[in-house]
């Protein structure tokens, strides 16, 4: 490549990125050329006067520039003669090799048999569809979170870029225990709060904790599909429990020995929308302790729900036997990978040094920090009942739009308003539709959430659809889209 071919392609790249700053635009311009092209050896660079000259710019920010990519080792100047580029293969070159390698060298690696069992439970959620658990993030206050950041880093200043061994941060655990004492019905005290990455990070920690290999665990079924595979991973005996109307079907149950804990999700079991009664709850508190387990309560979405008579488990057991699982992702944004745990106080230490053993130690103090201010200034409740009121609007659009849509071929369940709704085919729409409906909307880039894969016995066929990050308007648009799917796909099935 010539120099003026290396400066037109540079000065193309330059037009086209999108930032303000123009030494960070030429930085990135020049990052992106070097990627695009394979350079003879110690080829030389345009002189500073010459590209400044060229692109408009001031040649004081092309000097910077590269001085900044001779400190980064890509550019070195000889004295005299101007400043070159050390050869660097292109991406183009660097994937060749790598095909070739591949091709040569045919490795099988050897996994853990544990490793295959893992399945794709995870994916991208869909921003313009019926994405399941996906909170609306457009209403956000992001002013709100803003000013809170500036204010913590005003007050905090660096300490809060350190890391974080304890249980975590001392306000944020405080104003968890109050708000959830105030909306769940519950008496904790933040000694009892735990803060983790994740829900899923919460379940792991009960996993290894509580748990021997081959101890038993009740589910319910359906079940909520990450914390089954995950007990299943950790050489748990899972016995999968059907419901009835009230929730979790204690008489079927009894049967079962040895029983180290019950895995619920009360409030709104996941995914039939199910709210457990209150005479349900406090019967298995008694079952619980009778039989000396556990109670690990996932309550997922309570707080997002309009609900009377239904407080946590965690509330009602007097014998402290409830592991308490909460999440502020599918309330506030789902990249804040910020969650808690509310533990008897004697489970608090064991379960801090095994999260402190996986991880190194709390979540980023420095969003911890910001949440708890967030939560203390009132923004948080603010926001949560905003989101209630709006969530209540979806719902009521999702159900009129589901009757105009979807009822040909579908029909709901007795449930409970919340974030997603479980809706099961109709005894005349074949069972396959399910799986072919899943890849052709994968084809499209639309991930459909099946039913049936949240069931150890039983099944029931259809699809769970979350509804909350969709206005009125796009939840009518995904179920006519949603509808041809389906009249695709019934026309392609044999009679």
């Amino acid at each position: 490549m010539t120099q003026n071919e290396f400066i037109q392609l540079l000065s193309d790249n330059f037009k086209i990125i999108p930032e303000k700053k123009l030494r960070t635009k030429l930085y990135l311009a020049i990052k992106k050329t070097l990627t695009d092209v394979s350079l003879p050896q110690a080829f030389k660079c345009p002189s500073t006067r010459f590209l400044s000259e060229t692109l408009g710019i001031s040649r004081d920010t092309v000097e910077k520039t590269y001085a900044q990519f001779e400190q980064e080792g890509i550019f070195y100047r000889i004295k005299g003669k101007g400043s070159f580029i050390k050869t660097q293969p292109s991406a183009l070159q660097v994937d060749a090799q790598h095909q070739l390698i591949a091709t040569r060298h045919q490795i099988e690696y050897d996994l853990p048999a544990n490793t295959e069992k893992l399945e794709a439970l995870f994916f991208d959620q869909n921003l313009n569809f019926f994405a399941d658990g996906m909170p609306e993030i457009r209403n956000f206050p992001f002013k709100k979170w803003y000013e809170t950041e500036k204010f913590a880093l005003s007050q905090y200043g660096l300490s809060i870029f350190l890391k974080d061994n304890g249980a975590g941060d001392a306000l944020l655990r405080h104003e968890i225990a109050q708000f959830i004492n105030l909306n769940r019905h519950t008496q904790v005290n933040a000694e009892q709060v735990l803060i983790v990455n994740s829900t899923q990070q919460g379940l792991y920690l009960c996993a290894q904790v509580l748990f021997n290999r081959g101890d038993h665990i009740v589910l319910e079924n359906p079940y909520y599909s990450n914390a089954y595979h995950l007990f299943d991973l950790a050489g748990l005996e899972q016995h999968c429990v059907n419901l009835d109307d009230q929730g979790l079907d204690l008489q079927q149950a009894a049967h079962i020995s040895n029983i180290k804990a019950l895995y619920l999700t009360p409030a709104s079991q996941y995914p039939s929308g199910i709210q457990m009664s209150l005479a349900r709850k406090q019967q298995l508190i008694e079952f619980a302790e009778q039989r000396n387990s556990y109670i690990i309560e996932d309550d997922y979405d309570a707080l997002m729900l309009h609900k009377e008579n239904n407080p946590a488990i965690l509330g009602l057991d007097h014998y402290q036997r409830t592991i308490y699982l909460g999440s502020f992702s599918k309330y506030l944004l789902p990249s804040l990978r910020m969650s808690y745990i509310i533990l008897p106080m004697a489970l608090i230490e064991p379960f801090k040094r095994y999260r402190n053993y996986i991880d190194g130690c709390a979540p980023s103090q420095y969003f911890q920090v910001i949440l708890a201010n967030f939560m203390q200034r009132g923004y948080y409740a603010e926001y949560l009942v905003q989101m209630q009121q709006l969530y209540a609007q979806r719902y009521q659009t999702f159900m009129h739009c589901f009757e105009l849509y979807l009822a040909d071929y579908c029909y709901l369940k007795e449930h409970q308003p919340t974030m997603q709704i479980a809706c099961y085919f109709k005894a005349d729409i074949p069972i396959s539709l399910e799986k072919f409906l899943v890849q052709a909307a994968e084809v499209r880039e639309i991930y459909i959430t099946r039913l049936s894969q949240f069931y150890a016995q039983d099944p029931e066929y259809g699809f769970v659809l979350g509804f909350s990050s969709l206005n009125q308007t796009e939840i009518k648009a995904c179920m006519l889209l949603l509808r041809q799917l389906i009249d695709n796909e019934l026309a392609r099935l044999p009679i």
